[in-house]
């Protein structure tokens, strides 16, 4: 059984008339997506009346400081809602990566042929590493299985995608995605790489599952070489949550595909669908701890969100465990406007482990009381992070002027929507420094002054505007210390980051960080959509990014290929007593150099004028000359090419 795929295009039923005053599910009314696959009856072609004056004057933009690209793609859709894994750091100092590509050059179409029945014939999972000197190796398309030649299938096709990575023990990569077998099935599987360093995979496949089509897998694999395969049963032809989630186990690999002989086990459902409000959960993330736990964080639109695990990754009975991260109750939300303190998940979460330890983010917008019913805005949306150690916790919450009118379209004005199935702070993930330390966490940020307001099609204002200039952002917390100010890591006003992924591990307080930029300033949605000159094919670079974060208080270790270390010293450290500290710069003079002092929550405490000095003194003050309190500090020259910091102990 086929069930459709999504992408951006848009089909409309309601006028922007119809729209209620705010959110009363996760997609706003009268937008749903359409499947490429069937027919295009209906569709309102984003081309609809003279292109606006900004989309005549297309320039094209950089990627953020410090990007790499690794390859470029014109399919937008990569995970839909789902936070899967797609960047991990090996235990050897790889660094794997997977993306959703739509391979045109496979199909040799570039750009792909919109008005073809299926424009993005080789659409898939790729695959690239970075070795220890720093080299990229771009290895292509995970390829699907060949079930035509097995004479598993009577018309196979060649595109999937919509996966994730993780690492096997031996450190080899495993990417998921999923295969559609024409006359078969559309399904969740994931591919093991046969040896480190190749691009020959092998496919391990669930049965078929039946009665509806399991798609967007997610992979999570433990010490002892067992793996779980998620997916999720999708609501045809809208992007808003899931029917159900569903899991299949693999104990061992075993032998690899043969025509309708599975690796996996059975799919289950595990997770009762009365767990949620309205009997669906929202887009769900897995990972797995280093003692085999595999757990499954989902929430619950306008509800809870919660965390589900299985001892083993089988997710059999007599396994699971369930926690309730929230309590939200309906029956708090009694504010009827901006005043209220009552704020519940929206549709995107993520986890990942520090060793055996879960920690989970999620975004959460604002409740409202509307007559008898409970309605959302966004409105001081914030990011919300639980572990068992730290408890919950709010990371980052808007404050009163940045995003105050960037989801207009909920309050029933002229647009626009910058966001598709978006808020002004979303798709948060979250991550670790490599000896555990530090806890970071990004996320996707959207303000008033990057957004677009011409950039909307004639006829469909308010509907389709994909128009926001988004950035990612990052915070972060040291042991139980609070989560320091945030951080714009990309910060491109004039173009917008969107599917970014976060390592699990982060060594040397850099995040490394996967993402697609926009390569022309034609304002986008951060989820799905675009509009433009070409609509439909617009051109987006798939780039990595190693941030340095400026809360973190760790160094690049010596000896660490493609990195050096802090060329600033600092003299007595630790402090003991000392009333100054001097700062010595090993790098050649330079004006405007300072050496810039921060707090371990981030905070930038003083500015320092080194210049072409080979040194400077720092009188453990704060710019306004307050004595600075006993702890730990860190500080970094300006132009320091490495962008490493040193760590600095106070003890009075």
């Amino acid at each position: 059984m086929r069930a459709p795929l999504l992408v951006a295009l848009c089909l409309f039923s309601v006028s922007l008339a119809g729209v209620s005053a705010a959110r009363e599910r996760a997609n706003v009314n009268g937008r749903i997506v359409a499947d490429p696959s069937g027919s295009r009856a209906g569709l309102v072609s984003r081309t609809t009346g003279p292109a606006s004056a900004s989309s005549a004057q297309v320039q094209a933009v950089g990627l953020p400081a410090g990007a790499v690209q690794i390859d470029s793609t014109y399919y937008d859709l990569q995970d839909m809602g789902s936070l899967g894994h797609h960047i991990e750091v090996g235990a050897d100092g790889r660094v794997h990566i997977t993306w959703q590509d739509d391979f045109c050059e496979l199909a040799n179409v570039c750009p792909p042929n919109l008005a073809a029945p299926q424009p993005y014939p080789q659409r898939g999972m790729g695959y690239a590493y970075r070795d220890a000197t720093g080299a990229w190796h771009h290895l292509g398309k995970v390829t699907d299985p060949d079930l035509a030649a097995l004479g598993c299938c009577t018309a196979p096709e060649e595109f999937g995608g919509f996966g994730s990575l993780t690492l096997a023990p031996n450190g080899r990569a495993v990417v998921a995605q999923h295969i559609n077998e024409e006359s078969c099935d559309l399904r969740g599987t994931f591919y093991l790489q046969d040896a480190a360093n190749t691009n020959q995979w092998t496919a391990y496949l669930p049965p078929f599952s039946a009665g509806s089509s399991v798609l967007f897998p997610q992979v999570a694999v433990t010490p002892g070489g067992a793996y779980t395969l998620l997916g999720e049963v999708p609501v045809t032809g809208t992007y808003e949550e899931t029917i159900q989630l569903a899991t299949s186990w693999f104990p061992t690999t075993g032998t690899p595909y043969s025509c309708f002989a599975w690796q996996g086990q059975d799919w289950r459902f595990p997770i009762p669908a009365g767990l949620f409000r309205d009997g669906r959960p929202a887009f769900p993330s897995m990972a797995s701890s280093s003692n085999g736990r595999v757990g499954i964080a989902v929430g619950d639109f306008g509800g809870n969100v919660y965390l589900i695990e299985s001892s083993n990754g089988s997710f059999m009975p007599g396994t699971i465990t369930t926690r309730n991260l929230t309590n939200y109750l309906d029956s708090q939300v009694i504010k009827t406007d901006s005043t209220s303190t009552q704020y519940r998940p929206y549709v995107h979460c993520h986890l990942a482990y520090q060793d055996t330890t879960p920690n989970v983010v999620w975004s959460e917008l604002q409740a409202r009381k509307s007559g008898s019913t409970v309605v959302y805005y966004d409105w001081r949306s914030r990011i919300r992070h639980w572990s068992p150690t730290r408890g919950l916790n709010t990371v980052y919450q808007v404050p009163a002027g940045v995003a105050d009118r960037y989801d207009d379209v909920d309050n029933l004005l002229n647009g626009p929507l910058a966001g598709f199935n978006s808020i002004s702070v979303d798709w948060p993930q979250v991550g670790f420094s490599q000896d555990g330390s530090e806890t970071y966490v990004a996320w996707t940020r959207h303000t008033d002054a990057e957004v677009d307001p011409t950039a909307i099609p004639a006829g469909l204002e308010g509907i389709c505007t994909g128009t926001g200039y988004g950035d990612i952002a990052a915070s972060t917390a040291i042991g139980a210390g609070a989560w320091s100010a945030m951080q714009n890591l990309t910060n491109t006003p004039n173009t917008d980051e969107r599917f970014f992924s976060l390592a699990t591990i982060n060594p040397g307080g850099k995040l490394r960080l996967l993402f697609q930029a926009s390569a022309t300033d034609q304002a986008g949605c951060v989820l799905i959509g675009d509009r433009g000159a070409s609509p439909g094919n617009i051109l987006r670079r798939v780039a990595y990014l190693e941030a340095r974060v400026n809360a973190s208080v760790l160094d690049v270790p010596a000896g660490t290929s493609g990195t050096a270390r802090a060329s600033l010293t600092a003299s007595p450290n630790p402090a003991f007593g000392a009333s100054r500290v001097r700062f010595a710069s090993s790098l050649p003079p330079a004006a405007g150099r300072r050496v810039e002092v921060y707090s371990i929550d981030g905070r930038r405490v003083t500015s320092l004028p080194i210049a072409n000095a080979p040194s400077i003194e720092w009188n453990g003050r704060d710019a306004s000359g307050r004595s600075m309190p006993a702890g730990v500090y860190f500080a970094r020259l300006t132009d320091d090419p490495a962008n490493a910091a040193v760590r600095l102990v106070l003890a009075r």
